[in-house]
C-alpha cells in the first residue's frame, strides 16, 4: 500500500473517534487527501483490480458511511430544546454532513462510475426512509440521486425493478405528502426521471403510476410553483406515450378525469410557456387516444369513457384555443420591434384536431347548453347546469379569422390552422366552402403587401389545390369558379418566384396545381426553366416534372435563346434544350471564366436522381411516357405496402399507435391491389419509349461542359464533384433503364470516365484529409462528403424505381476510397479511446444520455436524439463537429457482378464517458 492510500486509511478509521472535534479534523484531512492525483490513481487502481484486501473507492464509501451514521445518532441524542443560535449551528452542520457524502461521490465517479450501484442505492434508501435524516440531509440527498446516480447509464441500467419500484414509491408518498421543507421542484424532477426509468427499464408499475397521476394533477390545480406542474406534466406525457398501445381505456379515462383541471391552469393561471407546451402535447395525445386519425364517432373508430362529458371538454379547449389564438393577434398590435409572427406547430396542430372534430358539413353556427367547465359552481341537484355560453363554431369562424383583420399577427394564426386542417382532413372540408376560402385566399395573395403572411397564403393554397384534387362531387358550376380563381392565382404566384423568400412555397403550390389539373400552364411559365429569374432549386425540380409528367411541353420558345447570349443560327430554339442548359447552367466554352460561380445542380442536394431523370425525359420524343416511366412504382416497392397515393403522413407519436387502434378495432389493412395491378401493366412502357439523338447528344455536350466548368475552377470542394459523378451516373443509368443503351456499353463512355476522375479527386481528399483530423474544418468538411457519398448510394439503390442493379455508381468507388475511411474510422476510435465494442454499440444509447440541469420534458432517451443519419436525415447545416466526435461505419458487401456495395452511416457522439454499455 503506498504512502497516501495509508494516510487514507488511517483518516477514515479516525471517523468513528467519539470526540466531535477529532472527526472534524479527520473530515477535513479527508477532503484535502481523497484530491490527491496519487491517492485517486491508487483507489482507480484497486478499483478495477477489485481485490478484496487493497483500499478502493468502495471501501472509502463503507468508512463514510459509517461518520454518517455516527453525526446522525449524535444529532438525535442532541436536546431538541434549544437556543435559535444553538439550532442554526445544527442545521450548519447537518449541511456539512451531507455535503461530505456528495463532495465524495463526484470526485470517485469524476472519471467514470467507481462506485457500486446498488451500495449507493441502498444507502440513499436508508437515509431518505428515515424521518429525522431525511430532514436533515434529504435536499442534499435528492441532488446526489438525480445528479450522481439516475443521470449516470451505467447505474440506469444497474437499478433493479423492484429498486425502481422502491424508488417511485418513496418520492410519490414525499410529493404527494410532502414536508414543510420539501424542495418540491427537485422532487418533481426526480419524479420525471424515474417515470422515464419505469417506462424504458421495467414493466408492471402501469397501475401504480395511473394512481399517481391521478391524484398529483387533482392537486396541480392549487399548486402555486409552475415549475412543479411542468416536471409532472412532462412526466405524465412520457408515460402516456409508453402505455397508450397497452392501456387505451385507462389513458382515455385519465385525459377526461384531469382535463379540465389543465384547462383551468391555462386559462386562469397564465403559465409560463414551457408549462404551455406540456399541456399541449398532453392535450393532442388525448385526442389521438379518443379519436385515432380522427375519427368522430364509435363506428368510425372513436372511443370516450363518457361522451357527453367529453363533447363538453371538447368545445371548453376549442373556446380556449380560439381565445389563445385572438390573444396573440392582440399581443402584436402592441410590440415594439421585431417579433416572431407564426404560432408554434404543436397548438396549430391541435386546433386543426379539434376543429376538425367540432365543425361538420351540417354543423350549426352557434352551440349553446355548454357547460361551464372552469366555473366554480356546481350543477344543480336537477342536473342542469348552472351557466351556459354559446360557442361560435364552423367554418365561418375560419373565414372571420382570415379576413377580419390586415394584420399580419391576426391571420397568420389561421392560416396556419387552415392549412393544417385541410392537410390532415381534406374530407372534411365542405364543398361549399372552397370557393368562399379560396376566394378569401386570392385576395389576400393579390395583397402582396409586405410582411410575413405570404408565403402562409401560399401554403395554404397548396393544401386546398390537393383537397380539390381529391373531390368528385364537385357540380359545373363550382368547377367553373374554382377554375377562373385558380387561373388567377396561377398568374400571381408565377410572379412570387422571383423572390427568395417565397421561391419555395410558390413552386410547391404551381406543382400542386398542376398535379391536379386545375389550370393549363402558360408560356410564362416554361419560361422560368429557360431564364434567369431563378436558379434551380429542389422545389423547382419537383415542379418541373410535374409539368413534364402533366402537360405538352412546347417544342420551340420565342426570346429564349439570349438568355445564354447563343446563336442558333437559322434553327429555332427548341425548349428542352433551354431547360437542360438552365438545369446544367450551361454556358459556352469561350464564355467560360476561371473561378466562375459553381452551378447550383452541383452547390445543392436534389431528390433521388430526379434530376438526372429530368434531363433523360427531355431527350426522349414523349415526355410525358418517359416521366410516368420513372415516377411509376416498382412491383417491390408496390408489394411492400408502400402507398404512393398516401397524401399526408402524419408524424406525430401516434401514428403507429392510431393505425393499431383503427385495425384492432375494424380488422382494417391497406389494399395495394390496384397498384400491384397498375405496375404490371407498366412494365413493358420502356419497349414504347424511343429517344431523340440530336437531343442526346446535346445532352452529353452539356454535362461535357459542366465537366469543364469544375475543372476549370481552382478550388471545388470534393462533395461537389462527388454530386457531378453522381448526376453523370444518373444520366446513364436512366438511359439503360429506357432500354437505350446497356450498363456495359456506358461503362466505357467519355462521361462514365469524367465521373470516375471526380471520384478519385474525392478518395485523394479523404487521404489528405486522414491525416488532419484535429483541425474543425477538415473534419467537418469530411463529415459533408461522407454524408453526400450516403445520400447518393441511398438514391441509386432503395429509391430506384427500375429493377437493373446500381453497378454503374457503386463502380466509381475504388478500393483506396473506401480503404482511406476506414483508416479514418480507426483514426478517430484511437484517438478518443474507445474500443471497437464501444463504436459498434454506439447507435444503442448516446453517451450524455441525461442532462440534470435540462429542461424537465426534454426526451433524451428518444431515438432521434441519437440518431444515425441515413438519407434525408442530415442538415448540411449543421457543421458544428469536434475533433474526436465523428464516427464512421462501414458496410462492404460484395455485388454479384463484384463490385462493391458501400453503406455510410453516420452519428455524432459526445466526449467518451465510461458506461455500462448492455440495458
Amino acid at each position: 500500500m503506498s504512502l497516501a492510500l495509508h494516510e487514507l486509511l488511517l483518516c477514515c478509521r479516525q471517523f468513528d473517534n467519539d470526540k466531535a472535534t477529532e472527526r472534524k479534523k479527520e473530515v477535513d484531512k479527508f477532503k484535502r487527501l481523497i484530491r490527491t492525483p496519487e491517492a485517486i490513481e491508487q483507489l482507480d487502481r484497486n478499483s478495477e483490480s477489485k481485490h478484496p484486501k487493497q483500499l478502493n473507492w468502495d471501501a472509502v464509501f463503507r468508512f463514510l458511511q459509517k461518520y454518517i451514521q455516527k453525526e446522525t445518532e449524535c444529532l438525535q441524542a442532541a436536546n431538541p430544546k434549544v437556543s435559535a443560535t444553538t439550532q442554526a449551528n445544527r442545521q450548519k452542520k447537518m449541511q456539512e454532513i451531507s455535503s461530505i457524502m456528495k463532495y465524495f461521490i463526484r470526485w470517485a465517479n469524476k472519471r467514470g462510475p467507481r462506485l457500486k450501484c446498488q451500495d449507493l442505492l441502498n444507502h440513499i434508501m436508508d437515509i431518505l426512509q428515515n424521518k429525522f435524516s431525511c430532514a436533515a440531509y434529504g435536499a442534499d440527498y435528492n441532488s446526489i440521486l438525480l445528479k450522481d446516480v439516475l443521470s449516470v447509464r451505467k447505474y440506469w441500467c444497474e437499478i433493479s425493478p423492484k429498486q425502481w419500484s422502491d424508488l417511485t414509491t418513496l418520492y410519490f408518498k414525499m410529493y404527494l405528502n410532502p414536508s414543510g421543507d420539501t424542495n418540491r421542484v427537485l422532487v418533481a424532477r426526480i419524479i420525471h426521471t424515474l417515470v422515464r426509468g419505469c417506462c424504458f427499464q421495467t414493466k408492471g408499475l402501469t397501475s401504480k403510476l395511473f394512481a399517481f397521476f391521478a391524484k398529483a394533477m387533482q392537486n396541480a390545480r392549487h399548486e402555486q410553483v409552475f415549475a412543479v406542474i411542468e416536471h409532472i406534466m412532462s412526466a405524465l406525457n412520457v408515460f402516456l406515450n409508453m402505455c397508450v398501445m397497452n392501456s387505451r381505456i385507462r389513458v382515455c379515462k385519465l385525459g377526461e378525469e384531469v382535463f379540465s383541471t389543465l384547462l383551468c391552469i391555462w386559462t386562469q393561471k397564465r403559465p409560463q410557456d414551457s408549462l404551455k407546451e406540456e399541456i399541449i402535447e398532453f392535450f393532442r395525445l388525448q385526442l389521438r387516444a379518443h379519436h385515432p386519425r380522427g375519427a368522430k364517432t364509435q363506428e368510425k373508430g372513436a372511443f370516450a369513457v363518457d361522451w357527453l362529458k367529453w363533447h363538453n371538454l371538447l368545445y371548453s379547449l376549442y373556446e380556449t384555443i380560439v381565445s389563445e389564438v385572438s390573444h396573440i393577434g392582440s399581443r402584436g398590435k402592441y410590440s415594439a420591434g421585431m417579433r416572431h409572427v407564426a404560432v408554434k406547430e404543436n397548438l396549430v396542430d391541435l386546433a386543426a384536431d379539434i376543429c376538425h372534430q367540432l365543425f361538420g358539413q351540417d354543423s350549426i353556427m352557434f352551440v349553446s347548453s355548454v357547460t361551464d367547465i372552469d366555473s366554480p359552481q356546481r350543477t344543480s341537484h336537477q342536473g342542469t347546469p348552472s351557466k351556459r355560453r354559446r360557442v361560435e363554431l364552423g367554418w365561418e369562424v375560419v373565414r372571420d379569422g382570415l379576413q377580419k383583420s390586415q394584420n399580419d399577427f391576426d391571420m397568420i394564426p389561421w392560416l396556419q390552422i387552415t392549412t393544417v386542417l385541410v392537410a390532415k382532413y381534406p374530407s372534411s372540408v365542405p364543398l361549399y366552402e372552397l370557393v368562399p376560402i379560396l376566394t378569401i385566399l386570392h385576395q389576400i395573395l393579390s395583397q402582396q403587401r409586405r410582411g410575413e403572411r405570404i408565403p402562409y397564403v401560399l401554403c395554404c393554397l397548396t393544401e386546398i389545390a390537393v383537397c380539390q384534387r381529391l373531390m368528385s362531387a364537385l357540380n359545373a358550376a363550382q368547377r367553373l369558379d374554382l377554375q377562373k380563381l385558380w387561373a388567377k392565382i396561377w398568374a400571381i404566384t408565377l410572379r412570387s418566384i422571383s423572390s427568395q423568400q417565397t421561391e419555395a412555397e410558390s413552386f410547391g403550390l404551381l406543382e400542386a396545381i398542376l398535379h391536379g389539373n386545375l389550370t393549363v400552364p402558360d408560356k410564362d411559365f416554361w419560361k422560368i426553366f429557360s431564364g434567369s429569374s431563378c436558379k434551380p432549386s429542389s422545389s423547382a425540380a419537383k415542379c418541373l416534372s410535374q409539368a413534364l409528367a402533366k402537360c405538352t411541353l412546347p417544342e420551340q420558345m420565342e426570346s429564349i435563346a439570349e438568355h445564354y447570349l447563343i446563336s442558333t443560327g437559322d434553327r429555332p430554339q427548341i425548349l428542352r434544350e433551354a431547360i437542360m442548359r438552365w438545369l446544367l447552367a450551361y454556358r459556352p466554352e469561350e464564355d467560360i471564366e476561371e473561378n466562375a460561380e459553381l452551378p447550383s445542380v452541383v452547390c445543392r442536394d436534389f431528390p433521388n436522381q430526379l434530376v438526372s431523370q429530368i434531363l433523360v425525359v427531355l431527350t426522349l420524343k414523349d415526355c410525358r411516357t418517359g416521366m410516368d416511366f420513372f415516377q411509376s412504382p416498382s412491383a417491390e416497392s408496390a408489394l411492400a405496402g408502400e402507398s404512393p397515393a398516401q397524401e399526408y403522413k402524419d408524424d406525430t407519436v401516434f401514428s403507429e399507435t392510431e393505425h393499431l387502434f383503427l385495425q384492432t378495432t375494424f380488422d382494417e389493412t391497406p389494399n395495394y391491389s390496384s397498384t400491384v395491378v397498375s405496375v404490371r401493366e407498366k412494365e413493358p412502357m420502356s419497349s414504347r419509349i424511343s429517344v431523340k439523338r440530336v437531343l442526346k447528344e446535346k445532352l452529353e455536350e452539356y454535362l461535357l461542359a459542366l465537366v469543364e466548368c469544375l475543372h476549370s475552377t481552382v478550388v471545388v470542394p470534393p462533395e461537389c464533384q462527388v454530386r457531378c459523378a453522381d448526376l453523370i451516373t444518373g444520366v446513364l443509368r436512366c438511359y439503360c433503364d429506357v432500354g437505350v443503351t446497356s450498363e456495359d456499353n456506358e461503362c466505357t463512355s467519355v462521361l462514365f470516365q469524367k465521373a470516375k476522375s471526380f471520384m478519385l479527386n474525392a478518395g485523394e481528399y479523404i487521404s489528405t484529409a486522414r491525416n488532419k483530423l484535429n483541425e474543425e474544418l477538415k473534419l467537418s468538411s469530411l463529415k459533408t462528403l461522407v454524408t453526400v457519398c450516403t445520400k447518393c448510394l441511398h438514391s441509386h439503390t432503395k429509391h430506384r424505381a427500375k429493377r437493373g442493379s446500381s453497378v454503374l455508381f457503386l463502380q466509381l468507388f475504388p478500393a483506396r476510397f473506401m480503404n482511406d475511411l476506414v483508416q479514418v474510422c480507426r483514426q478517430l476510435v484511437t484517438h478518443t479511446g474507445k474500443s471497437h465494442d464501444d463504436c459498434e454499440t454506439k447507435g444503442d444509447f448516446q453517451d450524455s444520455f441525461m442532462e440534470p440541469q435540462g429542461h424537465g420534458s426534454k426526451d433524451l432517451f428518444d431515438d432521434d436524439h441519437d440518431k444515425t443519419l441515413e438519407v434525408g436525415d442530415y442538415d448540411n447545416s449543421d457543421s458544428s463537429v469536434g475533433t474526436g466526435k465523428l464516427f464512421i461505419w462501414l458496410d462492404i458487401k460484395h455485388c454479384p457482378t463484384g463490385s462493391q456495395w458501400l453503406s455510410l452511416r453516420l452519428s455524432v457522439a459526445e466526449p467518451y464517458r465510461p458506461r455500462r454499455l448492455q440495458v
